[in-house]
């Protein structure tokens, strides 16, 4: 059975063209509602040129230490795991070194050796105060005394670079023993975040023993086409998810753009800061979002689902009483989450056919080909 159908007129002129000519479509409610047809005012929103972007979620700069260790060793004792949260000063690992061994003899030598020349200055004073001895012989044990300090505070000075302490070192100079174990310490607080050796490891000089950070902060790290790239300045903004479970609900804002581009992914790097974060975000996880490039505008828009391809050109199909719809051409600018822009052909508050539109338009379509 036909649906009553009324074309009032049809497209004489293209629909790019600022021409009088409108084509209508007349449907009673009844129709309209089996049809299935929606209508919706058309709605103002924000707009902004946005790119679709990929990346990960990194480590912000300064919230990760390595901790090494100067000499090399054997790993005696690891005294946390990964994910152990650390204070500042708290013993890591215990190094079996026999450069440390080597250190602390050479404290205690260079110790012995100054209080030796201590002494025989002290005594040589003496001896030139009763002209016991010459005034060279007193500057040459002067320089004697001189050159053992000074060996002495570089050993001991070694040994604080190492991680002992004060008291440490003072202890070892009382009980007058070697001590060929070195404690490396926590430089900062932090949680333990990669311990790449084992128990009985050898390990050598300034090889990484762990990793310390914070792994609450964090930054976006995305990758974008040079072409896109080049337009990203700082303070945009981002909108992001976890891959594989939509937009998400997370903001960042970018940063810093890195200018070279990467010869093994040909993107260039763009470095972001979370304002709002999807849950708990640790470094290496995958995101996806889009970037907002410079400052949003506000135009009318409409549901993807409202326009209609006719002829070369986009239409929307305008209610302009309760059972008729007039076709109305549109230029379109920027999609955004499902809706486009409308930059010229509507105004705000003017009511679209948002679902329906493929039965107005084929309606539309028979009718200018000549049947009723």
């Amino acid at each position: 059975m036909k649906h009553v159908l009324t074309v009032l007129a049809v497209l004489a002129l293209p629909l790019a063209a600022a021409a009088a000519d409108t084509a209508t479509v007349r449907l009673s409610a009844e129709e309209q509602a089996r049809a299935g047809i929606a209508v919706a005012p058309t709605s103002e929103r924000d707009f902004a040129d946005e790119v679709r972007v990929v990346g990960q979620v990194v480590s912000a700069p300064g919230s990760t230490v390595e901790v090494k260790s100067i000499v090399a060793g054997r790993v005696e004792e690891i005294l946390v795991s990964p994910g152990d949260r650390v204070r500042a000063a708290q013993p890591l690992i215990t190094l079996h070194s026999h450069a440390v061994l080597t250190l602390h003899g050479e404290l205690l030598r260079t110790h012995r050796e100054l209080q030796l020349a201590e002494t025989r200055l002290d005594a040589g004073r003496q001896l030139y105060e009763l002209e016991g001895i010459s005034r060279m012989e007193l500057e040459r044990r002067s320089q004697e005394a001189l050159a053992a300090r000074l060996a002495y505070e570089q050993a001991r000075a070694e040994l604080l670079d190492l991680g002992y302490t004060e008291e440490g070192v003072d202890q070892d100079l009382a009980e007058q023993e070697t001590e060929p174990h070195l404690t490396i310490r926590a430089p900062a607080d932090g949680v333990v975040l990669d311990l790449p050796v084992q128990q009985h490891e050898w390990i050598e000089a300034y090889s990484a023993l762990m990793m310390l950070g914070d792994p609450a902060r964090v930054e976006l790290q995305l990758q974008l086409p040079p072409d896109e790239a080049h337009s990203v300045s700082e303070g945009d903004q981002v909108r992001f998810g976890l891959v594989g479970r939509g937009a998400g609900a997370g903001r960042a804002t970018v940063t810093t753009r890195v200018p070279r581009v990467d010869p093994r992914t040909r993107t260039v790097m763009v470095r972001a800061r979370i304002v709002d974060a999807p849950g708990d975000l640790f470094p290496g996880v995958f995101v996806e979002g889009t970037l907002q490039r410079g400052t949003a505008r506000t135009a009318p828009s409409v549901p993807a689902s409202a326009v209609a391809r006719i002829g070369e050109h986009d239409a929307v199909f305008v209610r302009v009483d309760p059972e008729t719809f007039a076709v109305r051409p549109v230029s379109l600018g920027r999609r955004s989450e499902g809706a486009y822009e409308v930059v010229e052909g509507l105004t705000a508050g003017e009511e679209v056919a948002t679902a329906g539109v493929f039965f107005l338009k084929s309606a539309l379509l028979k009718g200018s080909g000549g049947e009723g």
